[in-house]
């Protein structure tokens, strides 16, 4: 039977009350609360109870994981339930959780690391947004994830292309489920003993992050070699735009379907844009400001944005939809099917019927981005109604010496509870440790 069982035509009934996992004094015994599976033909799970114990379910995994030493040294196996019932076990899990069941022994990895767990999870309601950022300082930093329920950070393993001795920027970074790409982007290699890099060189590479299994892989690459390009998520499909090529800016654009790990080129911008951003809004994707060859256009596409539909094939302007004439979009995020946006000290809404920005409140003690710039570099995400601020770098100036400090700090507002404008009420994460500064990228996955 497989993990998630047989399709039999048969419906069935199971009621677990107890079970054992290993034998002798290295077992553990988990009280489960009664759980129904139910099948029909050509179709797997159907309906889990809500109550299945996750307290119970989350001390089940450190409770093993602490035996399972004891349990080797005396020869006895640790012995699981069938992947079925596992699978069903493992959904309730907090996700947190899921990172040590796959720690416990072979089995329970398995299990841990199958597409369908996460597949029940997503139909279940219970997956949980991580928050993924890549800090420039110190130099060679892997990328972290940080937990909102846990308020934990945890270190991915080393991203392929990016060391020391390497330095990969510009790269678009987007989450799909559990995946997350890293896209395009320049590279250089540091030489010793000059301690100097190459001139950097635009590539079209596509490596892969997966949560389920905390490993890498290397994807297709783009059909374009581009850098500082605009990407985002929409159903199934990614979509890239812009950027800077080896000698010049773009207009053109790709879709990528991670399924069959192909890329196609779909119809060029009206706008040559590098340095833009993407989004995804109301099942589009958004392309947003950017650089442009200088005294080409006009200030009406300056600070405009461009928005594909895919059953078309084409784009549709949208002038004067930044807020000021930035070539670079304020950061931002989709809250809640909304566009977000930090301008200056304030927290702004975007009104896409209207084309028009509403005030939502204040940013954490007042400045946080306002001219002169006093804070830049930071990551904005969302997980739910919840708004963050990661990191960045503060600018202060000191007899007549300006200053840079870098921060390793999360802020986190939720604008489900603003009752009305300016009543924005903030808290703070668990900051990241060593890692600070500018946020070369930033992303989040559902697991």
């Amino acid at each position: 039977m497989g993990a998630m069982g047989a399709a039999t035509g048969v419906s069935r009934e199971c009621a677990l009350k107890t079970s054992r996992v290993g034998n002798g004094k290295g077992s553990v015994a988990v009280e489960l609360d009664d759980w129904k599976v139910k099948e029909s033909e050509g179709q797997s799970l159907k309906a889990v109870e809500e109550d299945v114990g996750e307290l119970v379910l989350s001390e089940w995994c450190g409770r093993a994981m602490m035996q399972r030493t004891d349990a080797e040294e005396k020869g006895a196996p640790i012995l699981g339930l069938p992947d079925d019932v596992m699978t069903l076990v493992f959904a309730r899990l907090p996700r947190q959780s899921l990172v040590m069941a796959r720690l416990v022994c072979s089995s329970w990895k398995r299990v841990a690391e199958q597409q369908e767990l996460a597949s029940l999870r997503r139909k279940m309601g219970v997956a949980e947004g991580w928050m993924y950022v890549l800090a420039e300082t110190p130099e060679g930093s892997p990328f972290r994830a940080y937990d909102p329920v846990a308020a934990k950070w945890s270190i991915l393993p080393p991203t392929p292309g990016r060391s020391e001795g390497q330095q990969w920027q510009g790269f678009a970074c987007v989450a799909l489920g559990y995946k997350f790409f890293l896209i395009g982007g320049t590279r250089s290699q540091k030489s010793f003993p000059a301690d100097r890099y190459s001139s950097a060189v635009v590539c079209s590479d596509v490596v892969i992050y997966d949560a389920l299994t905390n490993k890498w892989s290397k994807g297709a690459n783009m059909n374009t070699p581009r850098s500082w390009a605009a990407a985002a998520v929409v159903g199934d499909k990614v979509y890239v735009a812009g950027g800077q090529g080896n000698t010049k800016f773009l207009d053109s654009a790709e879709v990528y379907d991670p399924n069959s790990d192909t890329w196609k080129t779909i119809s060029s911008m009206g706008v040559v844009r590098s340095s833009c951003q993407g989004i995804a809004l109301d099942g589009q994707f958004w392309v947003i400001a950017g650089e442009y060859v200088k005294n080409y256009y006009d200030n009406n596409q300056t600070s405009s944005a461009e928005v594909y539909d895919a059953g078309s094939d084409t784009w549709r302007f949208v002038p004067n939809m930044c807020l000021d004439d930035n070539k670079v979009m304020e950061p931002s995020a989709v809250v809640n099917g909304e566009l977000i946006c930090v301008h200056q000290k304030r927290i702004m809404a975007y009104n896409k019927d209207v084309n028009t920005w509403n005030q939502l409140g204040h940013i954490n003690g007042g400045e946080v981005y306002a001219r002169p710039y006093s804070r830049f570099g930071f990551a904005c995400e969302s997980v739910g109604s919840k708004l963050y601020i990661i990191g960045g770098t503060r600018v202060h100036s000191q007899n007549r010496n300006q200053y840079n400090t870098p921060l390793n700090t999360v802020e986190i507002c939720d604008l489900g509870d603003a009752k009305q404008p300016s009543q924005l009420w903030w808290t703070l994460g668990a900051d990241m440790s060593r890692s600070q500064g500018i946020m070369s990228a930033s992303t989040v996955t559902w697991l």
